[in-house]
């Protein structure tokens, strides 16, 4: 932990530092719901897109949506774009921001309160880039090239297209690339007995990377009073990697195996709000998602092969009404929405020619879902504002195929968020929330890893976990930037984790309720300008999260943190604009995390050591945009050991002790970019 402090006070130290220094900056008043920065504000660090712009906006850090939830209802990220949220779980915020050019940015805006007429998601601030109106076709051509140390190369070519006239608006993108897994690569996967003495030792690979081909289009244009829009989104990847066992000791010995997996998702989506009388707005969304995932995995040495195919149909229908009123005293919000999902799975695995019994191998789940919700944000006095909110979720499950199963859910979900502007540099924000996550379908069906040599069984007795959560954040605006300090505890029921599921077919991992348990976390959050201590176009920005989970392991008795939570997640970073040399650099420092996975028969561990990236950009002019990376420069290993027990962990030996290092090696790239029209 020493580390962590050393990473904390030297952000709060430089804070401090670019507190007395740094020039103040105009700004909203501390009352208003939202705070507005036009592309004035940015341009002393030449952003090349809106992703660069809001990574600059003081008291902001982009959260990305959660893909996996399903529904509406808080799935979004927080950022708007021209004051609605993409719809789409197929494209990260980040990848969508990058593909807004700066100099089409007319603002972003800072939404700090439901008062503002916007839906907030659970999110205490919201980031929404307003694009310039025009009356003229724009766009952005991108190329770009990366080459790995070990020959394989990633290649992109997109494209976007934006139209405005008469209040209509066509946006177009498309977009073709590969990226490589820089997580695996080249190295070792040894094994070691209990006392140290290794049992086989192998030279190992296993690149992986994915081709994608991305398109979208979005149109809208006024209708009956109101704005209409529809939107269109289709996804193709297709995964890859290849495997090499080169055992040497104690004998010589080549397994093989590949992993392929083909998915293919496509979106659509129908919104229409308007305007109605007393202040009051409506709006209603109509959203379809289709996903269609088909894997294959093999492995094969001189003794035996096999085969391990899965396939999976999932689709989504979203129906939602929301009614927002803004008043001067109280604002309200509500909600109401309806969803249908199904999730088909199918695994099946061979072994030398012969079926492999899995559990829960062929499931279908089907869920009908339902939300009602409704927010309430009084202001109080100019510097106070308080909100409250109460949604209750009720589903019903059914699975059927292997595993019958019907399951009825509801729960109530209440909110409760106070912020307060102390002075027009700080804010202090206390929230506290009941929150209940969402059964993962993948749960309920088997899933096999030949790479691991792990079958993971579906557990039908699976209930959702939920959480008490109090958080306590201060925003302080330093010049230009800032820093936000986040203090938050989480009570946590029926904690989700690995258990066993005993079957006809033997004792299996699975997932399920072990307890209850805890989770504390501080976060720091720092945006410095430093030109108030002379260093003209220098900033430096940082993150870190610092985590502390307790649960009692089922296995052996013993508190534990959480299986996926990282002690500790940082980085740092650097950049300098130089604009009369149109240059700007950077640097940026990942630091080593760590994350582990109990499960009856092994404890896993992820290692990811500190890694450094850097950029070169030259802006020859305002259209073009040359960036040169470097990527992995300090050549970082991704290291996972595995504790594996002879029968259930915790009543049964360690068998043995493997250690896989892999690394992809450093790599450059080479992006090119030119934007057009509307200006």
């Amino acid at each position: 932990m020493s580390g962590c402090s050393r990473i904390a006070s030297s952000v709060v130290m430089a804070s401090l530092l670019a507190a007395v220094s740094a020039p103040a900056f105009a700004q909203s008043a501390p009352s208003e719901a939202v705070s507005s920065f036009d592309a004035g504000f940015f341009a002393r660090s030449q952003p090349a897109s809106a992703y660069d712009m809001i990574q600059l906006a003081p008291g902001f850090r982009l959260q990305e949506g959660d893909a996996e939830l399903r529904g509406y209802s808080g799935s979004g990220g927080n950022v708007l774009i021209d004051g609605r949220r993409p719809a789409s779980k197929q494209d990260t915020l980040a990848t969508l921001l990058k593909r807004i050019p700066a100099d089409s940015v007319d603002r972003v805006e800072l939404i700090r309160s439901s008062a503002a007429g916007y839906d907030m998601q659970g999110h205490a601030v919201l980031a929404n880039v307003v694009r310039k109106r025009t009356s003229r076709l724009s766009g952005r051509i991108e190329g770009e090239y990366a080459n790995l140390r070990h020959g394989y190369d990633a290649l992109r070519i997109a494209g976007e297209l934006n139209l405005q006239w008469g209040g209509r608006t066509l946006d177009l993108q498309g977009a073709r690339y590969r990226e490589i897994d820089d997580q695996h690569g080249f190295g070792s996967r040894d094994r070691y007995a209990p006392d140290g003495s290794p049992l086989r030792l192998t030279d190992y690979q296993q690149p992986e990377g994915t081709s994608y081909t991305d398109l979208s289009g979005a149109y809208s244009q006024p209708l009956a009073g109101g704005s209409f829009r529809a939107s269109g989104l289709f996804k193709d990847s297709r995964m890859f990697a290849d495997i090499e066992h080169d055992i040497f000791y104690p004998a010589d010995a080549l397994i093989l195996g590949t992993e392929r997996n083909h998915s293919r998702a496509t979106e659509g989506e129908v919104r229409w709000d308007r305007g109605i009388a007393a202040g009051g707005r409506i709006e209603l969304l109509a959203i379809r998602r289709d996903t269609r995932d088909r894997g294959t995995e093999t492995s094969r040495d001189d003794e035996s092969s096999e085969i391990n195919h899965a396939a999976a149909d999932a689709a989504e229908t979203i129906l939602r009404g929301v009614f927002r009123r803004k008043g001067a005293l109280l604002s309200i919000e509500l909600a109401a929405e309806g969803a249908i999902n199904t999730l088909d799975s199918h695994v099946a695995l061979t072994r030398d020619g012969a079926a492999v019994p899995l559990p829960a191998a062929d499931v279908r789940v089907e869920e009908k879902r339902g939300e009602l919700f409704a927010n309430g944000t009084w202001t109080l006095s100019p510097a106070l504002t308080i909100e409250t909110g109460l949604r209750l979720e009720a589903s019903r499950l059914a699975q059927s195929g292997d595993s019958a199963l019907v399951k009825s859910l509801s729960y109530w979900k209440p909110r409760l968020l106070a912020t307060y502007a102390a002075s027009p540099r700080d804010r202090l924000r206390v929230l506290v929330e009941r929150e209940v996550r969402q059964l993962d379908f993948a749960d309920f069906v088997s899933a096999t890893s030949l790479t691991s040599g792990v079958v993971t069984a579906g557990n039908r007795d699976l209930e959702p976990d939920s959480l008490w959560r109090a958080e306590l954040t201060w925003e302080h605006q330093v010049g230009a930037g800032s820093v936000v300090l986040t203090g938050r505890h989480e009570w946590v029921s029926d904690v989700v984790d690995g258990v066993a599921v005993v079957s006809p077919e033997g004792v299996f991992d699975s997932v399920g309720n072990i307890g209850d348990g805890s989770r504390r976390e501080i976060q720091i959050d720092a945006n410095l300008p430093l030109d108030g201590l002379g260093l003209a176009g220098v900033t430096i920005t940082g993150s870190g999260l610092f985590r502390r989970s307790r649960v009692t392991d089922p296995q052996t008795g013993v508190k534990r943190r959480i299986s996926g939570d990282a002690p500790v997640e940082a980085t740092a970073s650097l950049t300098h604009d130089l604009p009369a040399l149109h240059l700007r650099w950077g640097v940026n420092y990942a630091f080593r995390t760590v994350e582990s996975e109990f499960n009856i028969h092994e404890v896993q561990r992820d290692r990811l050591a500190g890694r450094l990236d850097a950029f070169v950009e030259y802006k020859p002019d305002g259209r073009w945009t040359v960036r040169v990376f470097g990527k992995n420069l300090t050549d970082s290993p991704a290291v996972r050991s595995r504790s594996i027990y002879a029968g259930l962990r915790g009543s049964d030996d360690l068998r043995y002790r493997e250690e896989r290092v892999l690394r992809s090696g450093r790599y450059v790239g080479v992006n090119v970019q030119r934007t057009f029209g509307g200006r």
